[in-house]
């Protein structure tokens, strides 16, 4: 158990340094925005680069590992658009950003820091894989969603398409998987300056990334519709994990480690773009923000109890 205490109590001491110093007015939005943008754009890529760069042989193809998540998330999903029907406060057009919400964990800021912190670098590849496509995904299946309860008919297959092409094009994380693929396959391997350079952008992802968390929490609140928020966390934090374990354990056969982080993965918090999609839309606005406030508190117990598991093997 002490080392679940070293892992987790350091990743959420490092959050609440970053929303301390936001409250204190010593950091801003802009500030953490800035952060934000060097973990998702320089420095996780780095990582993630030169795991793929310098790796050995590749332990299976991903179609298992995305199979296992995104199948436990794509259940999530439905049962959230049927449970907001029931719930006043997140009942908008079809439950789009209820599903949004119950779906899309905060997996680049609190996920990937934990898995790394706990696993070790080892765990790239898989978080890797799922990092890559989890964003652009989601936001093409809400904003598909939404549309099919809109009676504007305002909504193009073939543009959301190319908004989705363009997201994966020019996403950093996808560029950082790709261009680590393609440097292996030349054989050169890394010089020990660049090596180094990657070695300490890597290493300054995991603070970066809970720091600019803790900066974007402050902006969150706690009021609100307090059955949607409730209703958000279940869903995001209690339905998704035990979907997705159910399917690494009985459904797709992947390493055991990578079972692990789908399971971590799912059971993260819901995350800052289910905020941004609900507040374009002007849906879910109150209950979405209070189930990240809240959630990511949560997530400190929550987040012990499911790695102390693991590591027993009950998991």
């Amino acid at each position: 158990m002490d080392s679940i205490l070293t892992t987790v109590l350091p990743v959420f001491g490092m959050i609440v340094l970053g929303y301390g110093f936001t409250r204190a007015k010593i950091f801003d939005a802009a500030a953490g925005r800035g952060i934000t943008l060097f973990v998702f754009n320089v420095a996780i890529p780095a990582l993630l680069f030169k795991t793929v760069a310098t790796m050995g042989p590749q332990q299976g193809a991903p179609w298992g590992l995305w199979l296992a998540f995104f199948g436990g998330l794509a259940v999530t999903w439905v049962a959230a658009g049927f449970v907001s029907r029931f719930v006043p406060s997140l009942d908008y057009s079809g439950g789009a950003a209820a599903s949004m919400a119950a779906g899309f964990g905060n997996l680049a800021l609190l996920g990937t820091p934990l898995a790394l912190a706990h696993f070790g670098q080892q765990v790239a590849i898989p978080l890797g894989m799922i990092l890559s496509i989890h964003a652009p995904i989601l936001w093409f299946t809400a904003m598909l969603h939404r549309a099919l309860f809109q009676t504007t008919g305002g909504f193009s297959i073939s543009r959301t398409a190319k908004d989705l092409f363009r997201a994966l094009a020019t996403n950093g994380i996808v560029l950082g998987l790709l261009a680590g693929t393609l440097w292996r396959l030349t054989g050169l391997g890394l010089h020990p300056v660049f090596g180094t350079m990657f070695d300490m952008l890597a290493d300054a992802s995991v603070p970066t990334a809970l720091f600019a968390l803790g900066v974007s929490l402050a902006g969150y609140s706690l009021k609100g519709s307090w059955s949607g928020m409730f209703t958000l966390i279940a869903l995001k934090m209690v339905l998704m994990p035990l979907l997705v374990f159910l399917m690494v354990r009985y459904v797709v056969s992947i390493p055991p480690l990578w079972a692990e982080v789908a399971v971590l993965f799912a059971a993260m918090p819901t995350g800052a773009n289910a905020f941004l999609f609900s507040q374009r839309n002007e849906e879910a606005v109150a209950a979405v923000s209070g189930s990240i406030a809240l959630g990511t508190g949560l997530a400190a117990v929550s987040a012990s109890v499911l790695l102390y598991l693991m590591d027993a093997g009950m998991l």
